[in-house]
């Protein structure tokens, strides 16, 4: 259409257009009339639609591929509104391009200015693909990625990076770094990227990123600095990997290091690692302060004597990839000492590098073992010299092991059970026996001791002596008994004569003492006598006299009788202590002892030059058996008598107090008293201090009073007068006192 063409069209039509403008402009321009006519097209809009003259031709009949397309429902809803659009629209066939519509209502008509935007649609279509290829490349990339440009404004950053920095891509943009690097990684990291960037060269660190939780993240970061080609604006790239894992196995890994490097340091053994060609690469301080060794010095550097077995010793070891075990004397500040060594080889990668040792200087368990292996030699000796049998008796196990010696004793190899044991132990010791050890193994006890009678090889019994100790283990369990069992038949027999003989001499020194107690009895025994005489006297008088009363008579013949009983009384005391027996202990009264032995051992005579005190309480019992006990009292008497007898004034006193479950009897006198020569032998048999004396008597009273489960002792009084005194088990509340000595 010709510009005269477009004049006359728009005046005929009664429009008025700014056609230059139309002209002037970079988009196409086309008018439509209410007919749908092309009334206008511009220069531009002719040739980009290739349609040649449009003029005065209907807009559907022209473009078919328009009809129901978009184009045609804005161009109607703007002719029906009178309102402008814009809206961009593919044109299919025959143009297939994008174009970019501003349809504007102009009176009657609708002015369309239109912009081919094909390009650019590919331009965006083409860089959307290649974001989305990035995002896909981003996303599935195994490190974080991040640029940004100035005031920390982001252009890209993966979900790996925000999942590292705990916070989503819109949280991120605009803040600085310092926002989520750890406060103390800030200074150096500030400094690096300051100085990296102005030369603008890529640098890497490894740093801690905290996340909004207060989680820290350690990580491997590379950072480098691109310009924008077009803008050549700045930008930073940082590529982070989370290494928290390789953090968490190098912190372990040095801890383990310093553990291990503690242990070996801190071990008693020595402990070193050689190479192949024999220098240390490895020694504990213990190897270094001892013996000098440093790192990289050979094996036989420290000792050139030792060298060549050092050295064989490697080779050994690194050939045939197997331990070695040695025991070696190796030179040291305080002399040669034996170690034990055991060599493995020191292999990395399935390759043998060298030799790891560790050597523990025994030179003291050395020398327990030959010891031990000479005591052992000497107690086979004694135990061969003394013919004991000594076990050793496995807890745990339950053996019994026996000395060579135990044949001799039990007529056999003994067994290696505690049956064997128990079966020849005699059976009326065998409950006992047998109760005590086990009981014995279950106490804090160390040593059990037991008498009982053992199966002979003759099928007699013997009696023999056991004791044992308990071996313990580091935690305190017992796990050991050693014992030694002593045949000691004769013994028990020959302190049986012993008892029997002593016995004889306390029959014999009862005997004895009868010449001291004849004026006693005399006077004793006269005087009932002399009594019951006078009663029948005057009886007789009575009989013979006219008409006699027969209660004067009764009266007088039971005093005479009663007389003559005391008489009969006093010479049956006398008698049962003469007499020999065995010791019977029942609960009696001790201070009719003590009274009955006064009047044995004081003659009438005696009496009156003596001051006898007795503070001894009547109801206090005592368990003993009587005559014997009265025996001591008349020994003890006795010895005081003669003590005083060249004093004159003397004074016997008698004592007695409960102390626990025992009674505490103290005889003194102020007599000469006693020398210490003498004291140290008081109660050995046949010791004497008297002229013509047996010196069994205080011997006889120690055997009674150990006999009743005491003691006998005499104590110290200075120079003035001696004091004996013993002990006796105190007699149990509802025992019934012996008949015999109540009175």
């Amino acid at each position: 259409m010709s510009r005269r063409d477009q004049d006359k069209f728009g005046v005929e039509g009664g429009l008025a257009f700014p056609f230059e403008l139309f002209e002037a402009t970079s988009d196409c321009v086309f008018v439509l009339d209410a007919d749908w006519r092309f009334s206008y097209l511009n220069a531009k809009a002719i040739a980009e639609l290739h349609a040649g003259d449009l003029l005065g031709t209907v807009i559907w009949r022209s473009f078919p591929a328009a009809v129901g397309s978009k184009f045609e429902d804005v161009y109607r809803r703007v002719a029906e509104r009178r309102e402008s659009e814009t809206f961009e629209a593919y044109y299919p066939d025959p143009l297939n391009r994008w174009y970019e519509v501003h349809a504007v209502p102009y009176q009657d008509t609708i002015v369309a200015f239109f912009r081919n935007i094909t390009k650019r649609r590919l331009a965006v279509r083409a860089l959307l693909r290649r974001h989305n290829e990035l995002d896909t490349v981003l996303g599935w990339a195994g490190v974080g990625i991040m640029q940004y440009a100035e005031n920390h404004r982001l252009m890209v950053i993966n979900k790996l990076f925000c999942e590292i920095l705990g916070r989503t891509k819109e949280e991120l943009n605009g803040l600085p770094m310092e926002t989520f690097t750890h406060p103390d990684d800030i200074p150096r990291n500030a400094e690096l990227l300051r100085k990296h960037r102005q030369a603008e060269t890529p640098f890497h660190i490894k740093k801690r990123y905290v996340r909004p939780d207060g989680e820290i993240v350690w990580c491997s970061v590379a950072i480098s600095f691109v310009r924008h080609r077009e803008t050549k604006e700045p930008t930073t790239i940082v590529v982070a990997r989370n290494i928290d894992e390789e953090v968490e196995a190098q912190r372990k890994a040095e801890e383990t290091r310093a553990l291990l490097r503690a242990v070996v340091d801190g071990a008693d053994d020595l402990i070193y690692v050689k190479d192949a060609e024999g220098r240390f690469v490895l020694v504990n301080k213990k190897m270094a302060r001892e013996f000098g060794i440093a790192i990289g010095q050979a094996g036989g550097d420290r000792f050139p004597d030792l060298a060549p077995r050092f050295t064989a010793e490697d080779e050994q070891v690194m050939t045939t990839d197997e331990r070695l075990v040695i025991e070696e004397q190796i030179p040291t500040k305080s002399g040669a000492a034996t170690f034990l060594t055991v060599k493995v080889p020191w292999q990395q990668n399935g390759a043998t590098k060298g030799v790891i040792g560790i050597s523990r200087d025994i030179s003291e368990r050395v020398r327990n073992e030959q010891a031990l292996r000479e005591s052992e030699e000497r107690f086979r000796l004694a135990a061969a010299a003394t013919g004991d049998a000594i076990w050793e008796w496995d807890l745990e196990s339950g053996a019994i092991h026996w000395s060579s010696t135990a044949p001799g004793l039990t007529g056999e190899v003994p067994g290696g059970a505690i049956e064997w044991w128990n079966e020849r132990v005699h059976p009326d010791d065998r409950e006992a026996t047998m109760s005590s050890l086990n009981a014995f193994v279950q106490s804090e006890g160390q040593r059990w001791e037991a008498e009982y009678r053992f199966l002979r090889p003759d099928n007699s019994y013997g009696v023999v002596a056991d004791c044992a100790y308990l071996i313990r283990d580091g935690s305190g369990k017992v796990v050991r008994m050693i014992g030694s069992m002593s045949d000691i038949t004769e013994s028990v027999e020959a302190q049986a004569r012993i008892n029997r003989l002593q016995a004889e001499l306390g029959h014999i020194s009862r005997i004895n003492a009868m010449g001291t107690m004849g004026s006693t009895l005399a006077h004793e025994i006269n005087q009932p006598l002399a009594s019951a005489g006078n009663y029948l006297t005057g009886l007789r008088r009575i009989v013979d006299g006219n008409a006699p009363d027969p209660a004067s008579v009764r009266r007088g013949l039971e005093q005479a009788q009663a007389e003559i009983s005391r008489a009969g009384e006093i010479i049956r005391k006398l008698r049962r202590l003469v007499e020999q027996g065995q010791a019977e202990l029942h609960p009696i009264k001790l201070r009719i002892c003590v009274d009955e032995a006064l009047m044995l051992a004081l003659p009438d005579t005696q009496v009156r030059k003596i001051g006898i005190n007795v503070d001894v309480p009547s109801d206090m019992t005592v368990m003993a058996d009587a005559i014997q006990l009265q025996q001591v009292l008349y020994n003890l008497i006795r010895n005081s008598v003669e003590a005083i007898a060249q004093t004159e004034i003397g004074r016997i006193e008698i004592q007695a107090r409960d102390r626990e479950n025992q009674v505490v009897v103290r005889v003194s006198d102020t007599g000469e008293g006693l020398q210490p020569e003498v004291k140290e032998r008081l109660f050995s048999a046949f010791a004497s201090t008297k002229p013509g004396g047996l010196g069994v008597g205080l011997s006889i009273c120690r055997t009674i009073i150990e006999a009743h489960g005491g003691s006998i002792w005499a104590e110290d009084t200075g120079d003035e007068g001696a004091t004996f005194a013993f002990t006796l088990p105190a007699g149990g509340e509802g025992r019934p006192v012996s008949p015999e000595v109540t009175g």
